[in-house]
């Protein structure tokens, strides 16, 4: 349907709302129509009265006649009150809304106000911090054995005087970690664990043959070092030294693993009473040397449980996932043991497979050699450094800090070029 044609008398009003309003807005507002429908209307009106009002017979209204303009402060303080009026229609909305979902959670979740955060009294006291007990455990020496670098890929190699040099450097970074500014004080004890598998032994055909020491040269040898080790700690550090030991399967006299007098046939025990002996009159060292081949001690309340390893009832598959699955399973079955006669075991500490692992029960360690042709060639390990475990235990806490010592060195494979001596 056509649009119906503008009268003369609309456009005439139309013109004099535009003579009459200061803006073409308030114009159409004058009118009561849409400020879109008066602009059509104006431009109709101007076309067909294109002489203005007197064209259209209708007179001009002088500016006495035409209502006067609202002073400026008046519509600035009309806005005003708008604008107040509109945010205290958001709030109102706001506070609704806020009252629903407070109602929604007491109704849902029976809080009938927001939680407010827990307000705790943090003790930074200046005190003098709780002294630490260190412990350093030390296994699978396996002095005597060599390893040629040229049949590990270079990575790596191993004599007795290798070892030797690697002991020393254990030692003087054992004594770095213990004090200040490594350690919160200096410890009140100090805790030398040996895991066994101290010599290489010749359980092996191909270790009797390779080893740069025969059984009985290298347990001189290597008494001679740990002598100079406990001495050093003793002196540097001034505190208590007790020293755990445990035999391993390297050092036994038996070319079959025996389950009888386990002890009792190895080198190790021989190793453990002449260095029993030695220091049997110094007071500031003791020894724990058990008949069995689980040792069981305390530290600061914490117990602690040093074995070799290769009797944990673990069997000797690694599958895919290599040596932590028999350590982790080991350490568990360890722990359940114990746990059968009623005695708490807290760490376990077990060397054997030559890997530095820190499992949900205890320590896995690493070994002095380091990375083997046994290693390399049978089991496709991972190349790896000789590491070896570090601890500080606290009375509160148990073990707060543990660190892998890298006792390798350049010159001693590429596994430690770059490295600082």
């Amino acid at each position: 349907m056509a649009a119906a044609r503008l009268s003369d008398d609309d456009c005439r009003k139309v013109l004099v709302a535009v003579a009459t309003n200061p803006t073409h807005r308030l114009a159409a507002q004058s009118l009561g129509i849409p400020f879109e429908t008066f602009r059509s209307r104006l431009i109709k009106a101007r076309a067909r009265f294109p002489q203005g009002l007197e064209a259209g017979a209708l007179p001009v209204p002088s500016l006495a006649q035409r209502p006067p303009e609202e002073p400026l402060a008046a519509r600035q303080e009309r806005k005003l009150r708008d604008e107040i009026s509109r945010l205290r229609s958001d709030l109102d909305k706001a506070n609704r809304e806020l009252n629903a979902a407070e109602d929604l959670r007491e109704a849902v979740f029976g809080l009938a106000r927001p939680i407010e955060p827990a307000r705790h009294r943090i003790d930074i006291s200046t005190r003098a911090p709780t002294a630490e007990a260190a412990l350093l455990f030390q296994s699978d020496e396996q002095w005597g054995e060599v390893i040629h670098a040229e049949e590990v890929g270079g990575l790596n190699a191993y004599n007795r005087h290798i070892a030797a040099a690697r002991l020393k450097r254990l030692i003087e970074t054992a004594i770095r970690c213990s004090l200040p500014p490594y350690a919160p004080a200096p410890p009140p004890v100090f805790y030398y664990c040996m895991g066994g598998d101290s010599l290489s032994g010749s359980i092996h055909e191909e270790l009797a043959e390779t080893n740069d020491l025969s059984s009985i040269p290298a347990v001189m040898d290597y008494c001679a070092n740990v002598r100079w080790a406990i001495e050093t700690l003793r002196d540097r550090l001034g505190c208590p030294i007790v020293v755990v030991r445990v035999p391993g399967n390297h050092d036994r006299t038996t070319p079959k693993r025996r389950f009888k007098k386990y002890n009792e046939t190895s080198l190790d025990t021989i190793i453990s009473w002449h260095l029993e002996t030695t220091f049997a009159g110094d007071d500031r060292v003791t020894f724990l040397v058990p008949r069995q081949t689980d040792a069981l001690f305390d530290v600061l309340g914490w117990n602690f449980l040093l074995t070799h390893g290769d009797m944990m009832g673990t069997g000797g598959g690694q599958g895919y996932i290599g040596p932590v699955a028999p350590i982790s399973k080991g350490h568990r079955k360890i722990v359940e043991s114990y746990q059968q006669v009623g005695q708490r075991v807290d760490y376990v500490l077990t060397g054997h497979y030559h890997t530095a692992v820190e499992t949900e029960y205890g320590f896995g360690n690493g070994s002095l050699p380091g990375y083997s042709e046994y290693a390399r060639l049978l089991i496709r390990a991972r190349p790896a450094p000789p590491l070896q475990w570090f601890l500080h235990i606290h009375p509160e806490h148990g073990v707060t800090t543990r660190r892998k010592i890298n006792v390798g060195a350049p010159g001693e494979g590429s596994l430690y070029e770059g490295r600082a001596g």
